[in-house]
């Protein structure tokens, strides 16, 4: 399956140069879980949503010009994606992720099930042929509170992050079919993902950087907002009215 990462905090120029870089070695880290392409979002201080995505290995992303750019800026979070395609073929650049809709952009490793269908009962438009733009458009369209509940509510396999950006917050979950982990690493006050603890500890291994990971709580919602630190939040998503609300689309 695919890999998940990302970051989120408010560090200085210095911080955010190594936190840059361990992201740099996330996505290197990833490969492992899918080389078909690769694809990033990142949220400056000012609310600038900046992504991209391609065919191809992370490294060749995250090691280009376009992430590079983002060491010269003031970035507060960050989600990026080592596809393996499943759905919807990588040289068609819209089946890649992240995928957007509104304000927001959405990673995701795991299979949602009869997509299509699904998207023709409730009335979602997609615009690829991935079956993770279904999450986003959800997300979308309930928002923040209610938006994940409905995601858990298609079933299928989840580990999600996504970035908000007129909300300005980060939410990340797994419904426990697929694996997620959430990681502090020394010298950086910030909170960082990736799929496995593994590759977690293999990238901050290649900084010279310990770290303190933890599983993800499946059926939990994390929600990030960065302040002067980061403000961390978990809600227990009520899948069962999730499903209900489904239903009644």
């Amino acid at each position: 399956m695919c890999g998940v990462f990302g970051f989120a905090g408010n560090l200085t120029q210095r911080q955010w140069g190594l936190a840059h870089s361990l992201l740099v070695e996330l996505a290197v880290a990833s490969e492992e879980r899918g080389r078909d392409a690769a694809g990033f979002a990142a949220l400056t201080s000012r609310g600038e949503l900046i992504c991209h995505r391609q065919p191809g290995p992370a490294r060749e992303l995250f090691s280009g010009p376009e992430f590079a750019a983002l060491r010269r800026r003031k970035v507060t979070m960050v989600v990026g994606h080592a596809r393996l395609a499943t759905s919807g073929a990588p040289a068609r650049n819209g089946n890649n992720h992240p995928h957007l809709a509104g304000e927001w952009a959405l990673v995701h490793n795991g299979i949602i099930r009869d997509h299509q269908r699904l998207a023709a009962i409730i009335g979602v438009r997609l615009q690829s042929e991935c079956d993770s733009e279904i999450l986003v458009h959800l997300l979308a369209r309930h928002g923040e509170k209610q938006g994940p509940e409905v995601c858990f509510a298609l079933g299928g396999k989840q580990s999600v992050l996504a970035i908000g950006s007129k909300s300005k917050v980060m939410l990340a979950w797994t419904n426990g079919e697929m694996p997620l982990v959430v990681f502090r690493a020394s010298g950086l006050p910030a909170v960082f993902w990736a799929s496995t603890g593994e590759i977690a500890a293999r990238a901050a291994q290649e900084l010279g950087l310990g770290i303190k990971f933890a599983h993800a709580e499946p059926g939990v919602v994390y929600r990030l907002e960065v302040r002067d630190k980061v403000m961390v939040t978990k809600k227990t998503a009520r899948e069962s009215a999730g499903k209900r609300r489904f239903s009644e689309e």
